[in-house]
């Protein structure tokens, strides 16, 4: 599923054309034209509705047509989930599904008067949703929102955190409730949460509060999944201070099992519990697990881990293996985002693992759900393939030695550290003789006898300077 499947076809087709500018910052007419399929008379009538849109809402973004050649300008505050917004608040199939968080269900015709639609467009409008809603096995029924319960709140999460204004987290983050959450979670885990963990936390607690408002409690499917982890010490230790994450939130003894067990699949699955803690309730085993030693078993018999696997990586695997285990489908941002078809993902990869991917997630089914979670999945297995090649689990040193200032010098390796995605996995330190370095970085040329690799600036760290540093780094010869 893709965002713009909830937009009216006009919404729809701006957004695809904003969305292929985003990955294209300039492309010609013509290109846009066969990619997206729309004549040179639609694609223009687009242009000058987006650019309309956005001198309307205010927002710093404007394309320009010069030479049969499109321009994408985006101002530095402009937020991409604004941009979102501002195509999906008149969707008549996003305010439907708004709706149902907020309602326990609609009557058809005060819905479709609330829209300023009629009930015959109302009807088209949920019978597109429930063909969309499906991936998740979800659907609109007598005025309700059927289906597993852990499904309709990750539905939500998905849609609310791609569309979400600062203005949204922020009010949620100011809650005393929301607080307490955070700060019981980082008691239990023992550790502090990051500002992305408290965000995502923020919003499942939203979501969650909204839906406890509706009286949901369609718990059988997520009680089959979670079977092997009521044992399980941490689970028990979260149980224990269920009063605490749902506080001022009547639960009836009957949903506390259930209303736990959704809370445990969301932080199992959502890079929210820190690395230690999910070791511990790996540790005692259960399904996720097992799918994580058989992923890995795969990935070794194709030589793509070695004996020694960082943690991080097997945090990665988790994560990955809980989502297929815990849930099905997947909100995409936009056709472009993950476009492994067209392209290959990385820019400085030399080797492509699309079909290395095939080959291992076709002996694990559950990784092919025919879902749009598939393509998610797959896109972050390759992100960690590329983590892994780059890495190898060896520390790189780097020596710079550079005949300028210390201000200098500690810019320039400012500038390399911030390049290098402050890589755990490089050092970078003033050049040392009486030490050894993977890498010296010099506009000196004094290093020309020795046998480490030399790279000379020929003034400053320009781009082309920085792209074939970090092409020596990760490209060097084995």
């Amino acid at each position: 599923m893709y965002l713009a499947d909830l937009m009216e076809k006009s919404e729809a087709g701006q957004f695809i054309v904003l969305s292929y500018l985003q990955q294209h910052s300039t492309s010609s007419l013509k290109a846009v034209m066969s990619e997206t399929g729309f004549s040179k008379a639609t694609l223009t009538k687009y242009i000058s509705l987006i650019n309309d849109k956005t001198v309307d809402n205010h927002a710093a973004l404007s394309i320009q047509l010069q030479d049969e050649t499109l321009s994408l300008s985006i101002g530095p505050d402009t937020k991409g989930r604004d941009i979102r917004r501002l195509f999906l608040d008149n969707a008549v199939k996003y305010q439907i599904l708004d709706y149902l968080l907020y309602h326990q269900q609609f009557l058809a015709h005060q819905l479709a008067q609330e829209l300023m639609i009629s009930e015959a467009t109302l009807g088209r409008h949920i019978a597109g949703l429930n063909q969309i809603l499906s991936e998740f096995e979800l659907s609109i029924q007598n005025g309700r929102l059927r289906g597993p319960e852990h499904q309709i709140r990750y539905f939500y999460f998905c849609l609310f955190r791609k569309v979400w204004s600062s203005q949204d987290w922020e009010k949620e983050l100011q809650k005393s409730e929301r607080r307490q959450e955070v700060a019981v979670l980082e008691e239990l885990c023992g550790a502090q949460l990051s500002q992305g963990q408290r965000l995502d936390l923020a919003l499942w607690a939203h979501i969650t509060q909204q839906r406890l408002r509706v009286n949901a409690c369609q718990f059988q499917n997520i009680e089959q999944k979670m079977q092997g982890y009521f044992e399980n010490i941490f689970y028990q230790r979260l149980h224990r201070r269920t009063n605490d994450f749902f506080a001022g939130q009547h639960i009836t003894l009957s949903q506390e099992d259930g209303e736990m067990m959704i809370f445990f699949s969301f932080l199992l699955s959502h890079r929210i519990l820190p690395l230690h803690t999910m070791e511990y309730i790996l540790g005692f085993g259960g399904e996720i697990a097992s799918l994580i030693t058989q992923l890995i078993q795969e990935m070794k018999s194709l030589d793509l881990l070695g004996d020694y696997i960082e943690d991080q990586v097997t945090y990665e695997l988790s994560q990955l293996c809980a989502r297929v285990f815990l849930f099905r489908g997947y909100l995409l941002q936009d056709k472009y985002k993950h476009d492994l078809e067209l392209r290959h993902p990385y820019l400085w990869s030399e080797d492509d693992y699309r079909q290395v991917a095939d080959t291992i997630f076709s002996k694990l089914p559950i990784f092919q759900q025919g879902t749009s979670l598939d393509k998610k999945v797959l896109w972050e297995w390759l992100q960690l393939m590329e983590y892994i090649a780059e890495n190898d689990g060896q520390v790189i040193k780097i020596g710079m030695d550079l005949t300028d200032s210390f201000i200098v010098v500690s810019r320039m390796t400012a500038i390399l550290r911030r390049y290098l995605e402050y890589n755990r996995f490089i050092s970078i330190e003033s050049y040392d003789p009486a030490k050894n370095y993977d890498l010296i970085i010099t506009n000196n040329p004094i290093h020309q006898t020795q046998q480490i690799p030399v790279y000379y600036l020929k003034n400053d760290l320009d781009l082309e300077d920085l792209a074939q540093i970090r092409h020596m780094i990760f490209h060097k010869e084995t």
